[in-house]
């Protein structure tokens, strides 16, 4: 399913980091999008109690990453933040998943896993950036016409040449039992094209978590509250089902948790 009226996307210049993988010098690209000025419906009545009620939200343009970051980017910074002595390590898993590094050498193109948000959010100041608010992450996954997934209002779980849109659990998109490389289902991008943004890892957004904010939240900019205990996700995993996918969907997490389900993507100003 293509959405239709597709609002042309702008990029950034690619921004390009060297580093070593093993004897390798390695140039990372970071590919963002821009999302434009302008507002959205964040939120859905028919959602969970914390999804409601849909209100009006403008925001000033925007970049946002056009996939989550890779093992392969956070690499770099991981090496330049002291490597082993970096307070920033990711949490190293058994079976497919790897620990790390070796799992950064192994599979470079898939998102990285294991990081907490303050390590989330530390790599992001590293590179200049941030991480999106969580409005901004649900306009560019729903775009203006308040879509349920990225590409539309239907998740049609797809076999053999048909087209797969997310990497979900039991979806039948090949990645059952962990995350896909980035970008690996380009017909599930949002109409901003950006990426990734239903199922294969949970997203850390910048916002505290509180599950009746949409009932007080500014109709401009929202940040979300100014403390908190958990930290908002969007996005759904591999780990879940299609309708946890869902953009409306809200999930939350104590910031210093890592999981083998968990990733974030990065977010600029542009101004």
């Amino acid at each position: 399913m293509n959405p239709q009226g597709a609002i042309q996307k702008a990029m950034l210049p690619l921004i390009c980091c060297f580093y070593i993988m093993g004897n390798i010098s390695v140039a990372v690209e970071i590919e963002m999008v821009l999302i434009p000025e302008g507002s959205f419906t964040m939120g859905h009545n028919g959602g969970d109690e914390d999804e409601r009620p849909a209100h009006k939200v403008y925001l000033d343009a925007y970049y946002i990453q056009k996939t989550e970051v890779t093992n392969a980017q956070y690499y770099a910074f991981w090496k330049a933040d002291g490597g082993e002595a970096s307070s920033h390590t990711p949490f190293s898993f058994g079976s497919e998943t790897g620990s790390w590094p070796d799992r950064a050498l192994r599979y470079p193109d898939y998102p990285v896993v294991g990081v907490s948000w303050m390590g989330a959010s530390a790599y992001a100041q590293w590179m200049g950036k941030r991480l999106p608010t969580e409005a901004e992450w649900e306009k560019a996954a729903r775009g203006t016409k308040g879509q349920l997934w990225p590409w539309g209002n239907a998740f049609p779980l797809q076999t053999g040449q048909q087209q797969t849109y997310a990497n979900i659990w039991n979806g039948q998109d090949g990645y059952d039992n962990g995350p896909a490389p980035v970008g690996t289902f380009p017909a599930g991008g949002s109409v901003y094209g950006v990426l990734d943004l239903a199922g294969n890892v949970w997203e850390w957004v910048a916002d505290w978590y509180d599950a009746s904010y949409y009932h007080r939240s500014p109709e401009g900019n929202p940040r979300g509250p100014s403390l908190g205990c958990w930290r908002v996700l969007r996005g759904g995993s591999w780990m879940n089902d299609a309708n946890t996918s869902l953009g409306i969907h809200r999930f939350y997490a104590y910031p210093t948790v890592a999981t083998s389900f968990v990733g974030f993507r990065l977010a600029e100003n542009t101004r």
